[in-house]
């Protein structure tokens, strides 16, 4: 377990962007049959904020008194 909470929000936020790409060739490829094409927005963007405000969530928001 990684007792830095920033550096365990940072990872996090980079292995979201990771697999979010990740399962967007795997669908794009062999379940639509189609040619991947990175997009800024949708898969950059998109990730980012959603990996940000999850992490936010999980890592840097006290959620009990026993972490003080």
């Amino acid at each position: 377990m990684i007792k830095n909470k920033y550096a365990a929000f940072v990872l996090y936020v980079i292995a979201f962007l990771g697999l979010w790409n990740l399962a967007d060739y795997l669908y794009t490829t062999f379940i639509t049959r189609g040619t991947y094409h990175f997009a800024v927005g949708t898969d950059l963007a998109l990730p980012v904020v959603i990996a940000i405000i999850t992490g936010y969530l999980l890592f840097l928001m006290r959620s009990t008194d026993s972490e003080k």
